[in-house]
């Protein structure tokens, strides 16, 4: 029987928590303790140096060895903690979730993995393959520009960015820093997987055709779980874009990123039509 796990790469506010959420509760899944697992990003510095996952005291050691020990869960904190410190306990963690009886899939769908170079998705790939397991990746890119406002959104509940009822401004001073760079380059992203991933081992998809029937279909196809028809009515983990942005900035913001737009397109001719923002990206040859 075919043990896979499946490696979320985002991307973020792309629809990956709907899509661990779709694949969570599938006959034969078990995900494990944690939404979000955030082992690796942290690891590339800069904007992800945040996802270090702070060293439990001595005392919150104990403590979570004891709930193990005792057959609680171990707590949330010291398990991402302690996947981060020790690559080997990573890859036990998601092959002992598949030695439970009847569960053959498990995953970690991480959206800022979107940025995880080609050596660390091999690294990924490899030691999962040494424990007789199966890597899929999963990938859903939304149009940048609408991506950027709902990550702005973001940023401001979390208190990183000051709150602004202003349209424009805020996401013009966003748009091309570290953070939204870092999260919306889906041509790196794309290079990376098509350079340590089979084709059949890939699922790549724009986040809006991702909940019609059709999208449904084709990543339960992919993941080989039963089709669920109503799953693109369930909203997981959803936020509202802001307020609208004017024609002028939205086509700044696309020729910015012109490039993700015409590896995409390259890919997905599809993105021409469902991304509201390509046309001012895609207006010649791509």
């Amino acid at each position: 029987m075919t043990k896979t796990f499946f490696l979320g790469l985002g991307g973020q506010k792309c629809g990956s928590s709907w899509i661990q959420a779709y694949l969570a509760r599938q006959p034969g899944s078990d995900f494990g303790r944690l939404g979000e697992y955030q082992a690796w990003e942290h690891r590339l510095g800069g904007v992800f140096a945040r996802y270090r996952a702070p060293e439990p005291s001595l005392l919150g050691k104990l403590r979570a060895r004891t709930k193990v020990a005792l057959g609680a869960p171990e707590p949330a904190a010291h398990l991402r903690w302690r996947l981060q410190s020790d690559e080997a306990a990573y890859f036990d963690y998601f092959a002992g979730l598949l030695t439970q009886p009847g569960v053959t899939r498990t995953g970690d769908i991480t959206p800022s993995y979107s940025a995880l170079p080609a050596e660390v998705l091999s690294h990924l790939r490899d030691g999962f393959s040494t424990r007789g397991i199966t890597v899929k990746v999963l990938f859903s890119m939304r149009d940048p520009v609408d991506r950027l406002r709902s990550h702005l959104r973001m940023e401001m509940e979390k208190g990183r960015r000051a709150e602004s009822a202003e349209n424009d401004a805020p996401l013009a001073a966003f748009y091309a820093t570290p953070e939204a760079e870092a999260r919306t380059r889906y041509d790196l992203t794309l290079d990376a997987i098509e350079a340590v991933f089979a084709p059949e081992d890939r699922f790549v998809t724009p986040f809006e055709t991702l909940f019609t029937a059709n999208g449904i279909v084709d990543l339960s196809r992919f993941a080989g779980v039963p089709v669920d028809p109503q799953a693109g009515m369930r909203a997981v983990n959803s936020r509202a874009k802001g307020s609208g942005v004017s024609e002028g900035l939205e086509a700044e913001i696309a020729r910015h990123y012109a490039p993700v737009y015409r590896a995409v397109a390259r890919r997905l001719p599809q993105v021409a039509e469902v991304w509201p923002s390509a046309r001012f990206a895609l207006n010649s040859a791509t």
